[in-house]
């Protein structure tokens, strides 16, 4: 009879090596073998955090954020677009008229509806902090308080805050650069991709504990050299699940431009639920007057 000896409960003896312990017992041949093909590998194989190691100031980021939230907007815009509300319990369609304009302060935007017939000359018109609302069948203008900032916008899944840009992702947060990686866009062209962290600055009025923004950097293409591709809402800094997920999409030439002009809002907790809008028009650099921002414009 055979004796069976018991499993050893104590650590393994440098004599018995792991197998990660022979791999750093190597001969130097093998690893200078290894480095080699390392070396040779494409740089987008490399391992997304290892490029992520790359130093990149505060400023940059900054900048980033700064030209990729104004990439649709330049210092002064006049769009056309179409937005398609896609809710469990109804479908809308909205045509809209959005005229921006941040060449001086206080900085404005006025969101005019052109259809359905149902909807048409409701406006929105924010200039500085002061956000009104005009119903064209009471002929009534109403002041928005800083409370109604989060709520939906005609019942899409926007807020207040997203179309009138009173939240300002460069101003109001500070960044973390998590990852960067080589790519290729949706039409090919070459792109370095990098994640980012928004962490609220102290006493910053705004309403998410966290953003991940994910963009794109052209490497030396024409036109905008900074674009978005996705924005995640954090609510709280230590959620692992974003509660809502912003996609741009369908790059295309657009005021002699490669631009995303699609934008895919998603709350995350309603996968069939989305707001879509489509650029069908823009200009940039249009020279408004005082009068197209006042509220006597809104009637």
């Amino acid at each position: 009879m055979t004796a069976t000896k018991p499993p050893s409960s104590r650590p393994p003896s440098p004599s018995s090596p792991s197998p990660t312990w022979r791999s750093l017992a190597a001969p130097p041949a093998a690893r200078r073998l290894f480095l080699q093909l390392l070396a040779l590998l494409p740089a987008a194989a490399v391992p997304m955090q290892l490029r992520a190691a790359e130093a990149v100031s505060d400023a940059t980021l900054s900048q980033w954020i700064h030209e990729a939230e104004r990439v649709l907007r330049g210092r002064s815009s006049a769009a056309v677009m179409k937005m398609h509300i896609e809710r469990s319990d109804y479908q809308r369609s909205y045509d809209l008229m959005v005229l921006s304009d941040d060449r001086s302060e206080p900085g404005k935007v006025l969101i005019r509806m052109l259809g359905p017939a149902l909807w048409r000359g409701n406006a929105t018109l924010k200039v500085g902090e002061r956000i009104s609302f005009y119903d064209p069948r009471s002929r009534r203008i109403t002041v928005m308080g800083s409370s109604m900032l989060a709520d939906n916008w005609m019942g899409s899944h926007f807020s207040n805050d997203d179309l009138m840009r009173e939240t300002d992702l460069a101003r109001h947060y500070g960044y973390e650069l998590l990852q960067k990686t080589r790519d290729k866009d949706e039409l090919g062209r070459p792109v370095e991709r990098a994640l980012l962290r928004l962490s609220p600055k102290p006493a910053a009025p705004v309403a998410w504990g966290k953003v991940e923004y994910q963009l794109q950097l052209l490497e030396g293409g024409k036109g905008a050299s900074v674009l978005p591709l996705q924005v995640d809402y954090f609510r709280r800094a230590d959620d692992t699940q974003a509660q809502r997920s912003l996609r741009y999409s369908q790059l295309k030439p657009l005021e002699g431009r490669v631009l995303p002009t699609r934008l895919t809002m998603k709350a995350l907790d309603k996968p069939d639920e989305y707001t879509q809008i489509d650029y069908v028009r823009l200009k940039f650099d249009s020279d408004f007057g005082a009068d197209d921002f006042s509220e006597r414009a809104l009637r």
